[in-house]
């Protein structure tokens, strides 16, 4: 787990620097006068501020505001460079909206309240924002903060904290080399990252206790970094993207979350995602992606892992420590990827696919490479539903006891080997009958050691090469060359 801490600096604004600006330069003005859309219905005092300095500057203007009460508003409106301000806001429903354009301005803003909205919009590069909101939402995070921010520019760092429960952030990203932490503690928390567009970025959302939101949406670009971390029960990530070179990693620790994903496609991406706990789902879906790798591993009972590919070239590696586990993996149309599945306990299934759906869709030259360790646990491989798939290695290792292995295979030149190590394995379809292998050219190998096993199944097709070692007591092979 790691927390990234950028923004540490605009702690310091509290210190002589504000101190040394107590008097109101010529270039910022007050009004009470507010008409803003956002706050019309106020009912308490409002500011407006604006601050001009010139581009280029080294040192621009400086400003603390301060309100206590409720249904209070503050407006800011900064163009220039090296402008500061800072704002403190306490009591309820208050507002802080703030519109920054300009290089290297910094605005520090602390909301101590429940209802209260903090509105940043940020046109430029080099900027700091940071915003603290603290209050407990209520039951069901009815009467949440809210931050919305709106970042066009380069450079640019958002923080956000938000405490004590029911806390929303919303945020929308175009540029390159931005950074954007989001840190909620406590429940019911939902953090959005609407639309992110540019290159470089750094998205990091750190989210602790239960039923909490991470939304990735429209999120384009390459060479972004995207890190969400939620500690707690019934949380859920949800993302989708486009580009390439990306590195997204997800943890959650806690039972019963979940992480799905929408529409992923590109070259080049790394995801990684771990999950610690019970009943907990992850899912992973690309279209036309090239060279990508994938990461899912979950310690814990009734876990659901799910992979599905269109493309080649990508590489799949799903862990589960536990037991009453599913994983389940689907190479639609592509070439040349990798599957790797791991599942270590008891009355787990492994499904693996490929060439499954419409019949236009191939799948050649993959790797499926399963290993169960365990008691009854179910491997499952199925080659070619709609159409023929060829040149496919499958490597299928169980240990244990009563495990099975349902096997069917479409296609040529295909290379299945087979070692099962205990008492009362099988190798055979998915209905206890006879496994399936159709083809030409294809080599099939099964080594069993161990008591009562059982071996029963078909090769059809010309030039086909069959291998069965039984080392054991009671153990039965019966297959046939068609």
């Amino acid at each position: 787990m790691r927390k990234t801490k950028i923004a540490s600096a605009v702690l310091l604004l509290a210190t002589a620097g504000w101190a040394s600006a107590q008097e109101v330069p010529a270039s910022k003005s007050i009004d009470f006068n507010a008409t803003a859309d956002l706050v019309a219905a106020a009912e308490g005092n409002s500011i407006t501020l604006t601050q001009t300095a010139p581009e280029g500057n080294e040192v621009g203007n400086v400003s603390i505001l301060s309100q206590a009460g409720d249904d209070n508003t503050i407006i800011v409106d900064v163009v220039g460079d090296a402008n500061e301000v800072e704002v403190t806001q306490n009591m309820t429903d208050n507002i802080f909206v703030a519109s920054l354009e300009g290089t290297g301005n910094l605005i520090y803003a602390e909301q101590y309240s429940i209802g209260s909205v903090g509105d940043f919009i940020v046109v430029g590069d080099d900027n700091i924002i940071e915003l603290v909101q603290l209050g407990d939402g209520g039951p069901l995070g009815l009467f949440f903060n809210r931050s919305i921010n709106d970042v066009i520019g380069s450079g640019n760092t958002l923080s956000i904290y938000q405490g004590d429960g029911g806390n929303w952030a919303n945020n929308v990203i175009t540029g390159s080399n931005n950074a954007v932490i989001v840190e909620q503690t406590g429940d019911w928390h939902e953090s959005y990252v609407r639309n992110l567009e540019g290159s470089g970025n750094y998205i990091e959302i750190i989210q602790d206790d239960f039923y909490n939101v991470a939304d990735l949406a429209n999120v384009i670009g390459s060479d972004n970094e995207i890190y969400i971390e939620q500690n707690g029960e019934g949380n859920n990530i949800s993302w989708d993207m486009e580009g390439d070179l990306n590195l997204i990693e997800f943890e959650q620790d806690g039972d019963g979350n979940a992480i799905t994903t929408g529409v992923f496609q590109g070259v080049g991406n790394e995801l990684s995602i771990d999950q610690l706990g019970d009943d907990n789902l992850a899912t992973v879906e690309t279209i036309s992606g090239l060279l990508n790798v994938f990461d899912i591993e979950q310690a814990g009972e009734g876990n659901t892992a799910y992979a599905g590919v269109i493309g080649g070239l990508n590489e799949f590696t799903l862990v589960q420590l536990g037991d009453f586990n599913e994983i389940s993996t689907v190479n639609f149309d592509g070439y040349s990827n990798i599957v790797e599945i791991s599942q270590d306990g008891d009355y787990n299934l492994a499904l693996a696919q490929a060439g499954i759906g419409d019949e236009s869709f191939i799948a050649d030259g993959n790797d499926i490479i399963m290993e169960q360790e365990g008691v009854d646990n179910i491997a499952s491989v199925e080659l070619a539903q709609s159409a023929q798939s060829d040149f496919n290695i499958i490597d299928v290792e169980q240990s244990g006891e009563l495990n099975l292995l349902d096997l069917l295979v479409d296609g040529s030149d295909n290379m299945v080997s087979v070692m099962q190590e205990g008492v009362g394995n099988w190798v055979t379809d998915e209905t206890g009958g006879q496994f399936v292998i159709s083809g030409d050219m294809n080599t099939f190998t099964v080594s069993q050691t161990g008591n009562d096993n059982l071996v029963s199944g078909s090769m059809t097709g010309n030039g086909g090469v069959i291998s069965v070692t039984q080392v054991g007591d009671y153990n039965v092979a019966t297959v046939s060359q068609m």
